[in-house]
């Protein structure tokens, strides 16, 4: 069972909630999952005993009740969920010692890129190469392919970044040709000295 703190003030709001609820709830299902980037994604919504899952966790912190699955129990041990009311910032906040675990490159192949070119591409770099780049807060934006190149810029953390040709060379470029031979080069069209991008030449 996870080590969760819930602070008065969010306590304070849940309790408001469960009181205000017709039909009547009776607990609070909290929620964090991973989207392949470096931080956390969070729910939190008031539920009923009937959602109650076979698998779930079952804690009170605070005099509140708080229904949790297995994954999110993991991602949330030790974590305090607190309330903010203020003029910039307003509603729950999630203070949790725990990041998600980044994927590396992909290694072997995958059955599931199909159909054009392109569409092959953009799938791989959505799927896998963003994943692997979001955990330095950076991004590959795919332009598209002409004569069997592909057309990338980087941006985010990878924007300027002194380490961009190794990341596309030995990274990206080796996997997008590994898992689609007839991309024969990929070229990073980001900031070209001569303010031309040679994709849309």
């Amino acid at each position: 069972m996870p080590h969760l703190t819930i602070t008065d003030e969010a306590h304070s709001q849940i309790i408001d909630g469960l009181d205000n609820q017709e039909p009547k709830k009776t607990a609070v299902r909290i929620e964090a999952t991973t989207d392949g980037t470096s931080q956390f994604s969070y729910g939190m919504r008031l539920v009923g005993e009937n959602d109650l899952r076979d698998d779930d966790e079952i804690l009170e912190s605070n005099g509140v009740k708080v229904f949790v699955d297995p994954v999110s129990a993991r991602n949330l041990e030790g974590a305090t969920v607190d309330y903010e009311d203020g003029i910039l910032n307003s509603g729950f906040r999630f203070d949790n010692p725990n990041q998600p675990k980044i994927p590396e490159l992909g290694k072997g192949l995958r059955t599931d890129l199909t159909g054009e070119t392109a569409e092959k591409v953009e799938h791989l770099i959505n799927s896998e190469i963003n994943q692997a780049v979001a955990a330095h807060g950076g991004q590959v934006n795919f332009l598209g392919v002409k004569e069997n190149r592909a057309y990338l810029s980087f941006g985010g953390g990878c924007h300027g970044c002194g380490m961009v040709d190794v990341t596309l060379k030995q990274g990206i470029e080796a996997r997008i040709k590994e898992l689609i031979p007839e991309i024969e080069e990929v070229v990073d069209v980001t900031d070209h000295a001569s303010g031309e991008n040679p994709f849309y030449k």
